[in-house]
């Protein structure tokens, strides 16, 4: 099957995400003089706006590629938790949440002068996050992400849940990948493959060399390693490590949100019969379109067609 077939699979495939829903508020200024209370810019407010972030960009690059999106999370009793459920409900993305405490933001404040790009100069965090609820029938769902960013949103017990009802799941966590043993398959970037094995990896042949060890350790049928600038490293059980190349341009804008929408990708991918090796190259032509945008960004099924045109002419022009 050609990964354009693929992509024609999406729509109305039934996903779960479950975990850290998260509200990101960008804060944007222009620098206008040093402070002479502390050697800081004092920034001239210019404007401001509110994305989904966390499990919730997530969902949102799942709905984007046309798939039914529900979210098990947790977000406060407060203006922002409503927020966040608006923004939700805009993607036609199912809420099922536990409500409480107060709801995990993400402040960033980007400032730049009149004509200088604008750079993301503080980030302000608020919110621990709680435990939430799974729905109580999981029949139904093709495939489930586990998208922990370490507010503890997610649990090993739920996901467990997960485990038994649902076919196909896919894991991306910071740093608790060992709680969450036995998925389908597992997404980390570096330095959570580091966190899982004890270790710093440098190089990308120390990770070749220990990638089928973590994948075994985890019990998984797959693991995809992200690799930033380096493209993506897949093991697969029973076949050797396959190396994907980065795609597309070389100069980054914004890596923000950018593990989500590979995530959301190749969990949607394998949902819709994509192989491991199919799935994680339309991962990462995703992965490519997604950091040239500014903040948590979704890729649109126009977007992502266009990049399996480049990636396979690529790929045939290859001696």
């Amino acid at each position: 099957m050609r990964l354009k077939a693929i992509l024609e699979k999406f729509k109305g495939k039934r996903v779960l995400v479950y975990g850290d829903l998260i509200l990101d508020h960008y804060v944007y200024g222009y620098a206008e003089r040093i402070s002479r209370e502390a050697p800081i810019p004092i920034l001239r407010f210019e404007s401001e706006r509110y994305e989904l972030g966390g499990a919730a960009n997530a969902a949102k690059n799942l709905a984007a590629l046309g798939a039914e999106v529900s979210v098990a999370g947790a977000v406060g009793e407060d203006e922002e938790g409503d927020q966040l459920l608006g923004l939700l409900s805009s993607w036609g993305i199912e809420a099922k949440v536990v409500r409480r405490g107060r709801t995990l933001r993400k402040m960033r404040i980007l400032a730049g002068g009149e004509f200088t790009k604008r750079q993301q100069v503080a980030r302000v965090d608020w919110g621990n996050g709680f435990q939430a609820v799974l729905p109580e029938r999981l029949h139904g769902f093709h495939a489930a992400i586990v998208s922990d960013y370490g507010y503890g949103t997610a649990s090993p017990q739920g996901f467990e849940r997960l485990r038994e009802g649902v076919p196909l799941v896919v894991v991306d966590s910071r740093n608790r990948l060992a709680d969450f043993k036995g998925a389908t398959s597992a997404t980390p970037n570096i330095p959570e493959f580091s966190a899982l094995m004890g270790r710093s990896f440098m190089g990308l042949r120390e990770i070749i060399a220990e990638g089928e060890k973590a994948r075994t350790m985890l019990q998984l049928k797959a693991l995809l390693v992200t690799l930033g600038k380096k493209g993506l490293c897949l093991f697969e059980e029973g076949r050797g490590p396959h190396l994907l190349g980065p795609f597309g341009s070389e100069q980054v804008v914004d890596v923000t949100g950018a593990g989500d929408t590979v995530a959301a990708v190749y969990t949607l991918a394998l949902s819709a019969g994509a192989s491991f090796r199919q799935a994680a190259a339309l991962a990462n032509i995703a992965g490519g379109i997604a950091v040239m945008k500014e903040g948590a960004s979704t890729v649109s099924p126009e977007e992502l067609l266009e990049g399996i045109e480049k990636w396979e002419s690529s790929q045939e022009s290859r001696p």
